[in-house]
């Protein structure tokens, strides 16, 4: 899947701006329903009308995203973070 050819966010993947450390039950919702549905893509690092953004940190939102993931969810989803370059910007 090429990330320039989303156009909007649908059932099967969802766009966050960034990750809401503070507020993990926001993106979390999307991991549960995905991983009780037919999965899908959550991107960060991208806003709701699909503008890339980028983030900063990378490695360190992924071992963040992991952490809650295992503190919260139960059982644990099959993840896969990938991080991207669009550009100059990162996106996972």
């Amino acid at each position: 899947m090429k990330l320039d050819t989303l156009i909007a966010e649908c059932t099967s993947y969802d766009f966050k701006l960034m990750l809401e450390e503070k507020k993990p039950k926001s993106w979390l919702k999307s991991v549960s329903a995905f991983a009780n549905g037919l999965g899908g893509s959550l991107f960060f690092g991208i806003d709701n009308d699909g503008n890339i953004k980028g983030i900063e940190e990378v490695q360190r939102i992924c071992e963040t995203i992991s952490s809650k993931i295992r503190d919260y969810m139960d059982p644990l989803p099959d993840v896969e973070i990938i991080p991207h370059k669009i550009g100059n910007l990162d996106v996972l």
